[in-house]
């Protein structure tokens, strides 16, 4: 019985973490700025843009089509951004170090 309550509470263990990770990569944003800081982007978990900056200095600087190439760039980089983080919380959550090939059914006893 020593084993099975031992592989039942690792169990209980890796639910709570994958909660937490479940819970971490839900509240994950990322934001770029450009190199001159007049326009910033954040995206969401999900990749979505969620908030855009823009001063106003950018819209004279700008043309219509350079702001709206120079949006999308900073939205790539910050999904980019967002994906390797992603794929940090992820890997940290597969380590385990548990070996279950110990891990043997006993049988069932009956009562006689």
């Amino acid at each position: 019985m020593q084993g099975y309550e031992a592989m039942v509470d690792e169990l209980d263990r890796q639910r709570a973490e994958l909660a937490r990770t479940r819970a971490a990569l839900s509240e994950l944003t990322s934001r770029a700025i450009s190199r001159d800081r007049l326009v910033a982007v954040t995206v969401n978990a999900r990749g979505l843009a969620v908030d855009i900056s823009i001063d106003p200095t950018a819209l004279r600087r700008y043309r219509a089509d350079q702001l709206s190439e120079l949006l999308t760039t900073l939205i790539a980089e910050a999904d980019r951004a967002l994906s390797s983080r992603r794929g940090e919380l992820l890997a940290a959550a597969t380590v385990s170090g548990v070996d279950y090939t110990d891990a043997r059914l006993e049988p069932e006893r009956t009562s006689g």
